[in-house]
């Protein structure tokens, strides 16, 4: 009986966590873009303070920033974001941010010297419907990458289950 109630524990606790992972993306309306004022409050203050991190009052364009944080031409990092922007709600300048923080993530914690093209096409290559939240897909491969799977299978995971 102990262990019964054991596993019924660890199931509710796992269905909890997959629930919160799940509501993670549901704080708009999918017909909605986040405005720049919400960009500036979700804003992560280390990220910011790095250098890693455009802000809304920022003039330097999205795809100018990226190259430049990336060190990766902008003709080569145009179409990946043209097709971020066409799939997230997310306003361009907040794909950009989340984009170059998952790419510092990947190259701190792993090592990998992840190319952003790269990443910018594991990114868009999703069979969802259009217009769901970056956030959510970023979310999702850093809970899959910490269960253990490799970055493709995150990556790929993730991006199947965008909501």
């Amino acid at each position: 009986m102990g262990e019964n109630v054991r596993r019924a524990f660890w199931a509710a606790r796992t269905l909890g966590l997959v629930a919160v992972i799940a509501l993670s993306g549901c704080y708009e309306s999918e017909d909605e873009t986040i405005s720049a004022e919400d960009e500036v409050q979700s804003q992560a203050p280390e990220a910011a303070a790095s250098g890693f991190w455009l802000d809304a009052t920022d003039d330097e364009q999205p795809l100018a920033f990226v190259a430049r944080v990336t060190d990766t031409p902008a003709e080569r990092l145009a179409p990946g974001l043209e097709r971020a922007s066409a799939l997230y709600r997310e306003s361009p300048r907040m794909i950009a941010n989340r984009a170059v923080q998952l790419w510092q993530e990947i190259r701190e914690k792993d090592g990998d010297q992840i190319d952003m093209v790269t990443l910018l096409d594991d990114l868009t290559t999703t069979s969802g419907a259009a217009e769901h939240s970056l956030g959510s897909v970023i979310q999702r491969y850093r809970v899959l990458r910490t269960q253990g799977q490799d970055h493709a299978t995150a990556i790929s995971g993730a991006a199947a289950n965008a909501q």
